[in-house]
């Protein structure tokens, strides 16, 4: 209002109020933006949300066109070089559980998105959507969690299969809840990114040993999971690829995982940034992936010469081991870090096995 006030002064050749800026040509001569009552950005908000979310756009607009604010109210300046980019890193030492309960175990397991079988000490989860390309969405989550909330206390397991059905391993998220997201709060956004983050971290953090088995590409969000998992077996055909950045996303809560795999940092560059497709050998050479072989029969042989090399392991041990490997991997030493290798090198050799 108080702008075409300005602009209604400025044409009957008024001049403008005292410490009022005159409104530049360019701006009166455009058009007032069209505002859609219905965008999520407006709809059922008070005016004062309404308000701020318009004076952001402008703000943006504004940026685009090289006046105005900043395009983007954070990163380094010259007033404060050193300013992060998006925040501070808040990390804490531990990390808490799930927001929400387990809705089953591997006993009455009722997720059809994922399916669960059981092997002589092996459990292997499937993903069942590949009319869908095995996408990513809070169903498959939910089943993802409840299989790692139960399989952090069997301790009669020893190697945890994941594995798909069709032609791929998974599509990443399900592109049609990523459109769902623009209608979303940015809180129920947050909790669905940190419970794929939680899946993330206590999937690593697995007692037993993890083995993806690749038989199609591989993309987006499910890169992230691959590489939470200890062994990567995959086909020659099969493909990896994170094109969050061409998207215009950013596939934060996979990062940390897939930089435990690279072996160099110019390859995670290539990979997370440029949006590379990297082919299996590729990826092996990468150090996404463990082996590479022919076909699916292929992969199924060398995953049971792993199940049985396992069995000659005592699994607390290598439980005790993978935790260690899991807490000092790049951490430098300490004295904190050598009291806790031995403390678990006695209480190991304290134990039955």
């Amino acid at each position: 209002q108080a702008r075409r006030l300005e602009v209604a002064r400025t044409s009957e050749g008024l001049s403008p109020p005292c410490g009022a800026v005159p409104v530049p040509l360019a701006v009166m001569a455009l058009p007032d933006p069209l505002i859609n009552p219905d965008d999520p950005a407006f709809r059922h908000k008070t005016w004062d949300a309404v308000e701020e979310a318009l004076n952001h756009r402008d703000d943006i607009l504004a940026g685009y066109q090289g006046g105005g604010t900043a395009f983007e109210p954070r990163g380094p300046s010259v007033v404060d070089p050193c300013k992060p980019r998006i925040s501070t890193f808040p990390w804490e030492e531990q990390v808490g559980p799930f927001d929400k309960p387990a809705s089953c175990t591997l006993d009455t397991w009722n997720h059809g998105c994922l399916k669960c079988s059981f092997g002589k000490q092996t459990v292997t989860l499937q993903f069942n959507k590949a009319a869908t390309n095995n996408t990513i969405d809070p169903a498959m989550l939910d089943a993802l969690q409840d299989a790692v909330m139960d399989l952090q206390k069997r301790k009669g397991i020893r190697v945890v299969i994941l594995k798909s059905e069709g032609k791929l391993f998974s599509n990443g998220f399900d592109p049609k809840y990523l459109m769902s997201e623009s209608s979303m709060d940015d809180k129920d956004v947050a909790a669905v990114q940190l419970q794929f983050a939680k899946v993330l971290y206590y999937w690593q953090r697995l007692p037993q040993l993890t083995v993806a088995m690749i038989q199609g590409s591989a993309m987006g969000a499910a890169v992230g999971l691959v590489c939470a998992c200890d062994m990567v077996y995959s086909v020659k055909g099969a493909y990896f690829a994170m094109r969050e950045t061409k998207l215009g996303a950013a596939p934060t809560t996979s990062i940390p995982y897939i930089l435990r795999r690279i072996t160099h940092i110019k390859d995670a560059y290539q990979l997370i940034l440029a949006g590379a497709s990297l082919s299996a050998e590729s990826a092996k050479e990468y150090g996404l992936v463990s082996e590479v072989v022919d076909d699916a029969a292929a992969m199924e042989a060398e995953a049971k010469t792993l199940c049985d090399k396992m069995t000659l392991c005592a699994p607390g041990a290598v439980a005790a081991t993978k935790e260690v490997v899991v807490n000092t991997q790049g951490v430098p030493p300490s004295s904190f870090m050598l009291n806790y290798v031995a403390s678990v090198a006695a209480e190991v050799r304290r134990g039955p096995e």
